[in-house]
């Protein structure tokens, strides 16, 4: 479940905590929806880590990195686990049945792709894109439980965000088993970008950043957001060029601090739309 290890669930969370303070007013109501998605975030992240082991067992075996989950090592039984999964699936599923309607068959609607991604890196050639569209679903979820209140163009422009995010935080991380996914011919972001790596995700930094700042300007966000924005811009840019520099030995700290990022981009949203400046 690697409740060990929050940076996954954060990540999960930090998307639909911005969803809400980008298009929400903050309110009792909106903590509420946020509690819930916070707990959602846990469970739905820790079902997604054991489906992902029940697929892997074999792949990790072979992995350097994943050679000691419980699955590989026998600390947990096949039974067991799958008695834990749908469990947390219960727990999941009635956290969902908390929100509106929409926001119910937009939760149902992306569980294939929670299911499915673990198999994304034998047949699809960038899976970080699997990943990202499934991890950030939940920006259209947070905004239909406060009843889509904006033009579906903003919230969109939100997730196209977030998704970029989502491909550039994994592709480092990817660069942790580049070399043991190449022995095995499995795909990944990072073996697909190549000695274009770095170049690529200074790119896409740019573009994220963009986005977030057109949203700001769109939804008429006070100039204290714009500058928190920017300053995340460098502070990320800085640490893809200067702490990351393309090392796999470096790649789960880089991972682990967009943490940092993803509370920092919250705190711009909350200065920039719910005080007034």
């Amino acid at each position: 479940m690697r409740l060990d290890r929050p940076t996954g669930f954060m990540l999960l969370f930090y998307p639909m905590s911005i969803s809400l303070l980008v298009f929400g007013e903050f309110n009792l109501e909106l903590f509420y929806l946020m509690t819930l998605f916070f707990f959602g975030s846990i469970v739905m992240r820790s079902a997604g880590c054991i489906i992902n082991d029940l697929f892997d067992r074999d792949i990790d075996k072979l992995t350097s990195r994943t050679q000691s989950r419980p699955l590989v090592t026998n600390k947990i039984s096949i039974t067991n686990s799958i008695i834990c999964l749908i469990i947390l699936l219960i727990v999941g599923l009635f956290i969902l049945s908390r929100l509106n309607l929409t926001s119910i068959i937009l939760g149902i609607a992306i569980s294939p792709l929670v299911i499915l991604y673990p198999l994304a890196k034998r047949y699809f050639i960038i899976p970080q894109l699997v990943l990202a569209i499934t991890y950030n679903w939940g920006c259209f979820i947070a905004w239909t439980s406060i009843g889509s209140p904006s033009k579906f163009n903003l919230i969109l422009m939100l997730y196209l965000s977030m998704v970029i995010w989502t491909i550039i935080y994994d592709t480092v991380y990817a660069t942790q088993d580049e070399v043991d996914d190449k022995k095995m011919f499995l795909n990944s972001s990072a073996i697909l970008f190549g000695k274009q790596k770095t170049f690529i995700l200074n790119c896409l930094v740019l573009i994220q950043y963009l986005l977030l700042v057109f949203l700001g300007f769109f939804l008429n966000f006070n100039f204290v957001y714009h500058i928190i924005i920017l300053g995340i811009f460098l502070i990320n840019t800085l640490d893809i060029n200067l702490i990351w520099k393309n090392s796999a030995v470096n790649a789960g700290k880089y991972f682990k601090r967009n943490n940092y990022y993803g509370f920092l981009i919250l705190m711009s949203i909350i200065i920039g739309n719910q005080i007034y400046v």
